[in-house]
C-alpha cells in the first residue's frame, strides 16, 4: 500500500523540488499538494495521511496553531514533519516540542533522507494509533473491573446487613412468640405470629431481588423477545399490588389499551412490579399510582408515575449508582435494600431500553422507558454483564 502523503507549502518550485526528491527516492507513495495552510488543513480534516510535510513560513497561517491543529483529533492526528528554508536550531527545538516529528531543511532534503523522515512518520503514527487503541482497551478493561468491585461490594453489603435485620427479627419474635406460647399469651401470640411472617415475606423477597440481579451479571445468554399486550401485563402487576396500595388507602391506574412491544415478558413484568411496588412504598395515603404507555413512532413509552413524596435532584442523580447506594424507608415505615431500581435498570437494559426518571420533591416521581412496538417475528437478544 503507498503511503500517503500530503505536501503543504505556497511555493511552487519547493514543491516541485520534494516532488522530485520523492520519485527518485524508490518510495511507494501518494502525493496530495495543497499551495497554502488553509486548503492543506481542509484536505488533512477529510483524509488520514501517514505523514503531512509541511513548509514552517505559510503566509496565509501561523505555523504553531496550523501544527496544533494537525496533530488534534479535528485536524485528523496527522504525523507531521517540517520542511523550512533556515537552518535555525531554536526553531527546530520549539517545532519539535510543539509535536513535529522531525525537521528537515529543504536544502539538504534528498531522496534517501526524506524517504527515511516519512517512513519514521509512518512507523511512529501507527505505533501511537496501535498505543492508543491499547489504552483505550486497558482503560475499559479497568472500569469493566471497577464496576464487577461495585458490584460485588453491593452483594456483601446487602448479604452483611441488609439480609441480616429480618432474620434478626425472626430469630427476636420466635424467641417470644416461645415465651407467649407458654404462658397462653393469645394476644402476644398473634401479634409476633404476625410480625414473624412480615420479617420472613422481607427476608424472601430480599433474597429474590438479590438472586435476579445476581443472575444478570453472570456470562451471556440468550432471551427470546417476542409480542407483549401491556394491558394484561399491567393487570396483572396492579392486581398483585392492589392489597398493599389498600392498606395505604391509595389509587391505581393504568392507560395501556392496545399497546403490544417487543419485550421478554417475564422482565418487563418485573420491572412494572418493582416500579409500582417502589411507588406505593413511597406515596401518601389518599396518592395515586399510574401506569401509562403512549406509542412514539417505533416505539412504545411506558411510565410509571406516582404523587408521592418525591426526590430531590442529587438523590435522583446517585439512583443508579452502585458506590452511593443508599436507602430511605417509606411513607409507612417500610424497609428496602435499594437493589430493586438497579434491577430494573438492567431488565430494561437487556430489552433494548433505558430507564429515566423524573422527581420533583414532595410532588411525585415518574420511571419511564421505551420498547419497541411489537414485531411480527420473535426474535433473540444477547444479553451481556452489565
Amino acid at each position: 500500500m503507498p503511503t500517503r502523503i500530503l505536501l503543504i507549502d505556497d511555493d511552487q518550485v519547493d514543491r516541485t523540488a520534494v516532488r522530485r526528491a520523492l520519485a527518485k527516492s524508490g518510495l511507494a507513495h501518494e502525493l496530495t499538494e495543497a499551495p497554502d495552510g488553509t486548503s492543506g488543513l481542509r484536505i488533512a480534516e477529510g483524509r488520514a495521511f501517514d505523514c503531512v510535510l509541511l513548509d514552517y513560513r505559510l503566509p496565509d497561517v501561523d505555523t504553531f496553531e496550523l501544527l496544533a491543529t494537525l496533530l488534534s483529533p479535528a485536524g485528523g492526528n496527522q504525523a507531521v514533519l517540517m520542511l523550512t528554508g533556515e537552518d535555525d536550531p531554536d526553531i527546530a527545538f520549539r517545532l519539535m516540542r510543539a509535536g513535529a516529528l522531525d525537521y528537515l531543511s529543504k536544502g539538504e532534503a534528498t531522496p534517501s533522507s526524506l524517504a527515511r523522515a516519512i517512513r519514521y512518520a509512518k512507523a511512529r503514527r501507527e505505533f501511537l494509533a496501535e498505543l492508543s487503541t491499547a489504552r483505550r482497551e486497558a482503560e475499559a478493561k479497568s472500569q469493566e473491573l471497577d464496576i464487577l468491585n461495585q458490584q460485588k461490594s453491593l452483594l456483601f453489603s446487602i448479604i452483611a446487613h441488609d439480609l441480616r435485620n429480618p432474620f434478626q427479627a425472626l430469630l427476636g419474635l420466635s424467641d417470644v412468640l416461645g415465651k407467649a406460647v407458654t404462658e397462653r399469651d393469645h394476644p402476644t401470640i398473634e401479634r409476633r405470629a404476625r410480625g414473624i411472617q412480615e420479617a420472613a415475606a422481607q427476608a424472601y423477597g430480599l433474597m429474590e431481588g438479590l438472586f435476579a440481579w445476581a443472575s444478570l451479571q453472570m456470562d451471556t445468554i440468550a432471551v427470546t423477545l417476542g409480542d407483549v399486550d401491556l394491558e394484561d401485563v399491567t393487570e396483572e402487576v396492579l392486581k398483585g399490588a392492589s392489597e398493599n396500595a389498600d392498606d395505604k388507602g391509595l389509587s391505581l391506574k393504568a392507560d395501556c389499551a392496545g399497546l403490544c412491544v417487543t419485550a421478554h415478558r417475564d422482565m418487563l413484568a418485573a420491572v412494572l412490579r418493582n416500579l409500582v411496588s417502589n411507588a406505593v412504598k413511597f406515596t401518601l395515603p389518599e396518592g395515586t399510582i399510574a401506569v401509562t404507555a403512549r406509542a412514539l413512532g417505533e416505539d412504545v413509552e411506558i411510565s410509571v408515575s406516582d404523587t408521592g413524596v418525591g426526590m430531590a435532584p442529587d438523590k435522583v442523580a446517585d439512583l443508579f449508582r452502585l458506590d452511593r447506594r443508599s436507602t430511605t424507608n417509606g411513607t409507612a415505615g417500610e424497609r428496602g435494600s435499594g437493589l430493586g431500581l438497579l434491577l430494573c435498570r438492567d431488565l430494561v437494559e437487556r430489552q433494548g431500553g433505558t430507564l429515566t426518571v423524573m422527581s420533583v420533591p414532595d410532588q411525585g416521581t415518574t420511571f419511564s422507558f421505551r420498547l419497541p412496538v411489537t414485531a411480527t417475528e420473535d426474535r433473540s437478544l444477547p444479553l451481556t454483564a452489565a
